[in-house]
């Protein structure tokens, strides 16, 4: 299958006829090879994922926005798909979506067109769906019939595995207990019409088996079928309603960033912060004033002993010396008055006689301290060791205080010019006031539609809840009163087909499982980096519980990978799953990178993309896929398409080239 042309005429943020919104998606061939690669480049908000909203509402319709969804609810996102234009009187009522493509039946390339537009008068809907088939209109087939013939060509269970965007990534990454991989496996092996036909045959036994029931036992059946119905009901509709919001949340998202994009031209990210950092401001010259006081208390205290080190030690040096003296000086007085006591006592013992040998004797032993040291400041001891204190603890501390506190000063100093700059680049209010107005209803919007989404999920696990416990006490109400000696020959069918159907279910899946392994060890090796864990799979066919093993075979928690590993571990399995699905389509991918790392980008951007499909189209930001990106794939890529968005017309555009290359 090759996508050829996708047109668009006043569908979502593209306004016009297809005339100004054709894109041409067809593979071309450079330097004598086919290129496969189309790049669409856009910033968030410009349209970009219109084209693979595009694609899959021309080939699947209501089906492209999931299970369940209403007519209703349908219709609603048809209406709200139209051109919305700004600055235009007359807005337009109607939109459409065509896809030109080629697809390969027995042998046989055949050219078909697929064309679905729709109109809105008032709160009605009317949807027409066109089908070519080599230039020729099919005919004679209902609405329903045309969709059955393109789900036939490719089945929205198989697309699901090639039209993907990061959310389904995402899905599939953080996918715990393995429901959108059992769903995805289901979908490509067909098990889910196995289990639809089951259900219709276990209806058509329940109503069989119930005219051999006892009466009241059929009335405790009919209560149960009645409340399984209702309930059941009200889930499908609380998931409907729930799919519609999730497009709804979409929309005002891309809305959003449409609308902060402008915000954000008029100098809006100013202006919003403009508060922010006036208190910010103020916040500031408070503590720019108190760090201010603080430092003048430090300079008057004894930060400035520091200015003089070589004096303050030579004073010190000095002090120490005038109070070694002193104390020289008081032990000189001490000795000295010691010895004339001791000359007294022995000149009144011993008598005047014995006085010259006496003082000839202790003359002699008198102390006479040093007098090189010249007292000058002669402070006390208390004195001295405050001023030691001071010099040796005090000084440091404040001098380290005082480095701190003018560090900081110089922080919020530059902080302040920072902030003064911001404020002056602050536009007029009025002059931005209407768009921020518009970003603020929208910002609401989003809110409710997100309140509205959690409240459709409680309501969709209650009442499945309570369809569960209806439908097992109908089954326990069947089992007890089972008719197994008179059943007819219809019901014996019926049962022998529902276990034939169980059989081949159950051997499908383990065939198709074995291979999915295979192919996963083969896409996640190439996509993995060199260190990261080299994981095998191994899927449970019952429950679909994925075991990872590393290379000795040890079991590895999913929730122990990495972020990137995760990631790489969601898009192996995409490709695992449709490599073994058989079907050769194109891939589109939306916003594939936007999660990985820089070396899981790069192996993602040599070792997959490339060689993914025959047609791969890429949407990507110029932050994915930048210009080294650019480069790496730049052999692989056919042609390249940036999305405008023009924020004064209110709509965006193609236009070939990519950001940097026109």
């Amino acid at each position: 299958m090759i996508f050829k042309k996708l047109y668009l005429q006043d569908f979502g943020v593209f306004g016009g006829g297809f005339d100004r919104n054709t894109i041409d998606l067809q593979p071309r061939e450079k330097d004598g090879s086919l290129r496969p690669i189309i790049l669409f480049g856009g910033l968030n908000g410009a349209g970009k994922t219109t084209t693979l909203t595009a694609v899959r509402l021309a080939l699947y319709g209501r089906q492209s926005l999931g299970k369940a969804v209403t007519t209703i609810r349908y219709h609603d996102f048809l209406a709200d798909s139209v051109h919305k234009p700004r600055n235009q009187l007359l807005a337009p009522s109607s939109a459409a979506v065509q896809l030109d493509f080629d697809f390969g039946r027995r042998g046989e390339v055949i050219d078909y067109t697929v064309k679905r537009s729709w109109s809105k008068n008032g709160n009605n809907i009317t949807e027409l769906l066109e089908i070519y088939q080599n230039g020729e209109l099919i005919k004679g087939l209902t609405d329903e019939q045309k969709q059955s013939f393109l789900n036939e060509l490719i089945p929205i269970g198989v697309a699901d595995l090639f039209f993907f965007d990061g959310e389904k990534i995402a899905e599939l990454a953080e996918d715990d207990n393995n429901a959108v991989l059992a769903d995805a496996i289901d979908r490509l092996l067909g098990i889910d019409i196995i289990n639809r036909l089951k259900a219709d045959l276990s209806v058509y036994l329940r109503n069989q088996k119930k005219d051999k029931m006892p009466e009241d036992v059929q009335t405790q059946i009919n209560i149960c079928e009645a409340i399984y119905k209702k309930q059941y009901g009200l889930y499908q509709e609380a998931l409907a309603d729930l799919e519609t919001k999730k497009i709804v949340r979409t929309e005002l998202v891309s809305i959003k960033e449409r609308q902060l994009q402008t915000v954000n031209e008029l100098g809006g990210a100013w202006a919003s912060s403009r508060q922010e950092e006036e208190a910010k401001e103020l916040q500031l010259r408070e503590e720019k004033s108190s760090l201010t006081n603080q430092i003048k208390a430090l300079l008057a205290d004894a930060v400035p002993l520091s200015l003089a080190k070589s004096q303050i030690q030579a004073l010190l040096q000095q002090l120490q010396a005038e109070q070694q003296c002193k104390k020289e000086r008081i032990l000189e007085d001490e000795l000295n008055q010691k010895i004339l006591a001791i000359k007294q006592s022995l000149l009144s013992s011993l008598g005047d006689e014995h006085k010259q040998q006496i003082e000839s004797a202790l003359d002699g032993q008198t102390i006479q301290a040093s007098d090189s040291i010249n007292i000058i400041h002669d402070i006390s001891d208390s004195e001295f060791n405050r001023l030691l204190h001071i010099v040796e603890n005090v000084v440091p501390k404040q001098q380290a205080e005082l480095k701190a506190l003018s560090s900081r000063l110089e922080e919020i100093e530059g902080e302040l010019e920072a902030i003064g700059i911001n404020i002056s680049r602050a536009p007029d209010e009025k002059r931005i006031e209407s768009y921020v107005a518009e970003l603020s209803e929208t910002d609401k919007k989003i809110g409710a539609v997100e309140a509205e989404l959690e409240q459709h999920k409680k309501e969709a696990k209650d009442a499945l809840k309570l369809a569960m416990d209806a439908l097992r006490k109908l089954r326990d109400h069947e089992k007890q009163y089972s008719v197994s000696s008179s059943v007819t020959k219809g019901i014996s069918l019926a049962e022998n087909t529902k276990d034939l159907l169980s059989q081949f279910a159950a051997q499908t899946r383990e065939r198709r499982i074995a291979t999915l392994e295979k192919e996963f060890l083969k896409s996640f090796s190439k996509l993995a980096r060199k260190d990261d864990l080299l994981i095998k799979a191994r899927i449970n066919p019952e429950t679909y519980s994925v075991t990872l093993l590393d290379n000795n075979g040890n079991a590895i928690e999913k929730q122990k990978l990495s972020a990137g590993e995760k990631q790489i571990f969601a898009i192996a399995m995409l490709e695992a799953l449709g490599r073994t699905s058989g079907k050769a389509l194109p891939i589109i991918i939306d916003t594939p990178l936007g999660r990985l790392d820089s070396k899981h980008r790069k192996n993602l951007v040599r070792n997959y993309f490339p060689t993914a499909s025959h047609q791969v189209l890429i949407l990507s930001t110029d932050t994915e896929v930048d210009e080294d990106f650019y480069q790496e794939l730049a052999p692989e890529i056919s042609h390249a398409f940036e999305v405008e968005y023009d924020p004064e017309a209110g709509c965006s555009s193609y236009n070939e080239g990519y950001f940097w290359r026109s």
